[in-house]
């Protein structure tokens, strides 16, 4: 049977802690967000843009990213599964959809696949897979329509590189001038074109993807704080408990506490 398939309602996301959607972090599937209430802001590859009704969101798997997600938001997320031969973009998609055929024939993609899942009936594998063609292909087709919407300011062709690099990396404790060095440029420029697109500095956006990885690996298991210390690429398991509890306002054991995690925030 084909696994990897997800649909979640962006309210129900509302109702997970904040931090698990608004703070830097990556997914291991490809991502389709489609918002149809709410305006807010996204970061995709370390570059920041807003949102509003009707916007499309394609996340490629391993792409580093936040959401927020205001109180009237709605919406749907789409998790497909990498293996899948689905033939998805490489590159992330930001799109705004004002074509009425267009808005319903993704909801109607998305709700059948939602079905699917639901009702676990016969070829539910062949069903998944003919349904996520027509999203990937429903995708091609807006971006082909949108062409100057989703071109690149060349300016942010390195901070999303930059933003490759952090995802495949931030867990082996490297600083800015690391990834400066490998982007063939000064520490100084890397953080100053990372806070033009995404908002904040290097230094920060590393660090944030770092603390967003220590608060999963604190919530979702039960390795020790300094087991996770050294996943993570810190010198000692002291530096990463006051880095841990500088960042949230608790340390790695009270945020294990029931009703910690969920609030504790930078």
């Amino acid at each position: 049977m084909t696994t990897g398939f997800e649909v979640t309602s962006l309210t129900k996301m509302r109702m997970l802690a904040p931090w698990r959607t608004q703070e830097l972090h990556g997914h291991d599937r490809h991502h389709f967000y489609w918002i149809t209430r709410g305006q807010g802001r996204v970061i995709v590859g370390c570059i920041n843009r807003g949102y509003g009704p009707n916007t499309a969101i394609f996340v490629p798997a391993r792409t580093v990213m936040a959401l927020e997600l205001p109180a009237q938001i709605q919406g749907l997320v789409l998790q497909m599964p990498t293996q899948a031969p689905l033939d998805l973009p490489t590159q992330s998609l930001h799109l705004r959809i004002s074509n009425i055929e267009a808005q319903g024939n993704i909801t109607s993609y998305i709700e059948r696949i939602e079905r699917e899942l639901v009702g676990q009936a016969t070829a539910m594998d062949r069903a998944l897979t003919a349904y996520a063609l027509l999203v990937s292909t429903w995708i091609s087709r807006e971006e082909q329509r949108q062409d100057g919407t989703v071109r690149r300011l060349k300016r942010h062709i390195l901070v999303e590189r930059f933003a490759a690099l952090l995802e495949g990396s931030f867990h082996q404790g490297f600083g800015v001038a690391d990834y400066a060095e490998s982007r063939g440029v000064t520490p100084t420029h890397l953080s100053r074109i990372c806070r033009e697109a995404a908002g904040r500095p290097a230094h920060a956006l590393i660090h944030e993807r770092v603390m967003h990885e220590a608060r999963v690996l604190l919530s979702d298991t039960t390795l020790s704080a300094k087991a996770i210390s050294e996943r993570l690429g810190f010198s000692s398991p002291a530096y990463f408990t006051r880095a841990f509890a500088q960042y949230t306002g608790a340390t790695p054991g009270e945020f294990r506490r029931p009703g910690v995690r969920r609030v504790a925030s930078a």
